[in-house]
């Protein structure tokens, strides 16, 4: 009995070693699964946390701009409206000495060199001059001096001073207005003294 003792105990051992070998295994198989099934699922939060933080970081960046332009168009406002209140104040100051020079006594030499110099320009033809209603009663004066004759009408706009003559015959039109000059000045004004909004 001691062979088939022998026997069967080696025979248990071989099972039991194949069965201990094929424990190991399966341990050692579930155990990489594990390991495999946790790498996916930290792989696949790791994409969740990824796509979230871009998405945070977009939005952020959005918002971040949106205040950054809306902090432009701001100080773009602002800067506007200062340049428009430096250019209302610069233009009635002008405005005003305009009005200051119209009372002495250079604004009637001003208008009779002005108009004088205009009909050598203009020439021959059927002449017609316009001029601010306070202005007539002095334009009226240069016609009766110097003897030239013209058609004298109140101009619609106000000049400001100086007038516009035209020559209808020759279809030519030249504008000594001083509204014309300040439009021109005021046109140009802000690119010559730096004040123009890119």
């Amino acid at each position: 009995m001691n062979k088939i003792e022998e026997k069967f105990n080696k025979f248990s051992y071989m099972v039991m070693k194949e069965a201990d070998a094929k424990k190991n295994e399966l341990i050692s198989q579930a155990e990489k699964e594990s390991t495999e099934a946790v790498a996916e699922k930290e792989i696949l939060f790791l994409k969740k946390a990824y796509s979230r933080i871009h998405e945070s970081l977009v939005k952020i960046e959005k918002e971040h701009n949106e205040e950054v332009s809306k902090a432009i168009l701001a100080s773009k406002q602002a800067l506007f409206n200062r340049r428009e209140e430096i250019l209302q104040q610069v233009f009635s100051n002008v405005r005003k000495e305009l009005e200051a020079f119209k009372s002495n006594e250079e604004y009637k030499s001003y208008m009779i060199k002005t108009i004088l110099q205009a009909f050598e320009q203009i020439g021959q033809g059927e002449i017609l001059i316009y001029a601010d209603s306070d202005d007539i009663p002095l334009i009226e004066e240069i016609r009766t001096k110097s003897g030239t004759i013209f058609e004298l009408l109140e101009s619609e706009e106000q000049l400001v001073g100086g007038c516009i003559i035209c020559n209808k015959s020759k279809g030519l039109l030249y504008d000594y207005s001083f509204i014309n000059g300040l439009d021109a000045e005021r046109a140009s004004f802000l690119e010559n003294y730096g004040l123009s909004i890119d």
